[in-house]
């Protein structure tokens, strides 16, 4: 049996990668909570003439946002 200890190997791409900085995954507002988001809409409800507004707890980050969609 053959072991090797302590060696490090380096490996080199070919193909030059564009790395993007790590951010939200999300562009819309976020709310760390349902309560959080529902709150929000009803400040805007009371200071703005506004649709009907749902809070949504997102697939991609986990956090809440709002939307204009009705919920299904």
């Amino acid at each position: 049996m053959h072991i090797i200890e302590n060696s490090q190997v380096a490996y080199k791409s070919s193909k030059k990668k564009s790395v993007s900085p790590i951010g939200p995954a999300c562009a819309k507002k976020m709310y760390d909570s349902r309560e959080e988001a529902e709150d929000m809409i009803r400040y805007i409800q009371e200071n703005r003439m506004v649709q009907e507004l749902h809070a949504y707890q997102c697939t991609s980050c986990g956090l809440w946002h709002l939307s204009s969609k009705s919920l299904r």
